[in-house]
């Protein structure tokens, strides 16, 4: 295990470096960490609360974020010195297996990429609009299992975490949904584990969409491995909701009564949206045809 870094240090890009480590972390541009409010020899997610008379003495607390290159002050978790500790470690031991989620995250893009350019040539048409991918950060990992009421451990990642990897699709119709994870769940290779379909049941507050956790195999130098990638299929109408819902969310964030109002009103558009979404489609079924 690599020894915990002593000093910290921003360059001139507004990251926060160690020596000629790679680890960087690109601050939060929409709210920038001061230099003196970094707990200096922790790592740069750590921030020291403030004290009741102004100063730094408080508590520390891991900054949150929508991912690792966001950060919300706000939404906080605080955490204790030991917690700290034992975060710094799981970091250094998390990169030694993020490479497979990301691999993994890889190998199924690449079969969306495939599926859609068969469409295109046997159908006619391209049903994904685009794919977007992702792997949890280590502190999301971290956190998570915290959440679970488990020890972070790389052996409880790999047993009870099946969305380190992500790929979500956004198709332009409902159908297409369900066209693409018939075809997914015919692929011999791929182990479907679990759905969660959020569009025939949607969501209190009016969320929609499509979830899988599939085992997708990823073949290392001397080695194959199943490894697990969470898929959100989503239409451009759930996304474009969705999207809003969550940066309406974090705005209304320590304000409870304006919290509860938006929750009604989101969910009456998610119903808005979706009564256009089906509309649109029942005229595309019709151009179809």
């Amino acid at each position: 295990m690599n020894p915990t870094p002593t000093r910290w240090q921003s360059d001139s890009k507004n990251r926060i470096i160690t020596g000629d480590s790679v680890r960087e972390k690109w601050q939060a541009s929409a709210h920038p960490i001061p230099p003196s409010e970094i707990d200096m020899g922790r790592l740069p997610l750590v921030r020291k609360l403030p004290s009741s008379d102004g100063g730094t003495k408080g508590a520390l607390r891991v900054v949150e974020g929508t991912n690792d290159s966001t950060a919300n002050p706000n939404y906080t978790t605080t955490i204790s010195s030991e917690s700290i500790t034992q975060y710094e470690e799981f970091v250094y031991e998390i990169d030694a297996v993020r490479h497979k989620y990301e691999a993994a995250m890889k190998e199924m893009a690449v079969r969306f990429d495939v599926l859609d350019r068969e469409l295109e040539l046997k159908a006619h048409r391209n049903p994904i609009n685009h794919v977007e991918t992702r792997v949890k950060s280590p502190r999301s990992i971290f956190e998570k299992l915290l959440r679970y009421g488990k020890v972070p451990t790389i052996e409880n990642v790999e047993k009870y975490l099946m969305d380190v990897a992500g790929v979500r699709v956004v198709v332009s119709y409902e159908f297409d949904v369900y066209t693409l994870l018939d075809l997914l769940k015919r692929q011999d290779d791929l182990e479907v584990m679990e759905i969660k379909d959020y569009i025939k049941n949607p969501k209190p507050n009016g969320y929609r969409s499509l979830h899988a956790i599939m085992r997708i195999p990823v073949y290392f130098m001397d080695s194959k491995q199943m490894v697990p990638v969470e898929i959100q299929f989503r239409t451009l109408a759930m996304d474009f909701w969705a999207s809003l819902e969550h940066e309406l969310k974090y705005k209304s964030l320590g304000n409870s009564e304006e919290a509860a109002k938006s929750y009604a009103e989101l969910k009456d558009c998610s119903d808005i949206i979706r009564g256009v979404e089906e509309r649109l489609q029942a005229i595309a079924r019709k151009i179809e045809v």
